[in-house]
């Protein structure tokens, strides 16, 4: 009898380790490269092409343009608790890490989600600052990268794709140039009131200075076989992006223009030279500028130049 109770203890003892193993495995099995919950970022805008280079003009008004990235932390499946990654800018060349800011370095994915709210890399006001202080060529290559996680959920790793856990972009800043004028419209502006200008023209202009401002598409100032100027003053300063001239036809129109601003109507500073063509020329700053005093001069010209409206676009 007692033989037989130290057997059947027996047998309930191996069965126990036995299910003590099995359990064992199971716990390793449940933890494995096909159950993990994989970590990555991934642009908003993944599937966009050639969208990771980015270029700034540097000219007299500033540094123009912007870099931006928007991008997400992500899982492939909900979990049961938060997931933080930590981020981290890297980069060679000469433009300095410095000048990127994130709007997190720490992004969040909550329980039962599967992504964070969108993280946004930026070129900084500081950033641009810094950029703006040499007149060379400044170039860089980058990368955002998922370098850490901070959870208390089980098996959840960074994606071992190198494609999902860095974001890369280059960046260049051009060379300096005195120009700051382009062709076109520019955005996020309205023409001028003109009513409170005080306008000025080269006394070897042809007409009164007051028809460039009357509405009157059929007056004009005109000068045969030279250039003129005009001089504005709007009273008080104003943040202005560009400007639109009219023109009798092509065959009195300027060929080439510079533009002047000043902020007391004496000591001018030039925003560039820039070729136009045809009977409506709108022309733009690189940069916006703020100013008191604009002067326009035509630099080539056909055999008589003319012009028989002038208005400026003023920033919204």
């Amino acid at each position: 009898m007692k033989i037989t109770y130290q057997l059947i203890w027996m047998i309930f003892l191996l069965a126990g380790i036995s299910s003590g193993l099995s359990s064992c495995k199971d716990d390793e099995s449940s933890e494995n490269e096909w159950n993990a919950t994989y970590v990555y970022i991934q642009r908003n805008d993944y599937l966009v092409l050639n969208n990771s280079t980015f270029n700034l003009k540097h000219s007299p008004g500033g540094i123009a343009g912007n870099v931006e990235i928007t991008f997400k932390l992500k899982i492939q499946k909900p979990a049961s608790k938060d997931i933080t990654g930590i981020l981290q800018i890297s980069g060679t060349g000469k433009i300095p890490v410095s000048a990127f800011s994130l709007n997190t370095d720490h992004p969040v994915i909550k329980a039962g989600e599967t992504e964070s709210e969108d993280i946004i890399l930026s070129l900084s006001d500081s950033g641009k600052e810094e950029l703006a202080q040499t007149h060379d060529l400044l170039s860089g290559e980058f990368k955002i990268q998922l370098v850490n996680l901070q959870t208390e959920n089980v098996n959840t790793i960074i994606s071992t794709n190198s494609a999902l856990t860095s974001i890369p972009f280059s960046l260049t800043k051009q060379e300096y140039s005195i120009n700051n004028l382009e062709i076109g419209t520019p955005e996020d502006s309205h023409l001028m009131e003109r009513t409170s200008w005080y306008v000025q023209a080269d006394p070897q202009a042809q007409g009164n200075v007051s028809n460039v401002i009357d509405g009157n598409a059929y007056s004009d100032i005109a000068q045969d076989n030279a250039g003129f100027w005009i001089t504005i003053d709007f009273q008080t300063s104003k943040t202005i992006s560009g400007i639109v001239t009219n023109h009798w036809g092509d065959a009195y129109c300027p060929t080439q223009i510079e533009l002047f601003t000043s902020d007391n109507g004496i000591e001018w500073k030039t925003m560039g030279i820039l070729d136009v063509k045809g009977s409506i020329q709108n022309i733009k700053f690189i940069n916006s500028v703020t100013t008191r005093h604009l002067k326009y001069q035509i630099v080539k010209f056909p055999a008589r130049v003319d012009v028989t409206e002038f208005n400026v676009y003023e920033v919204n």
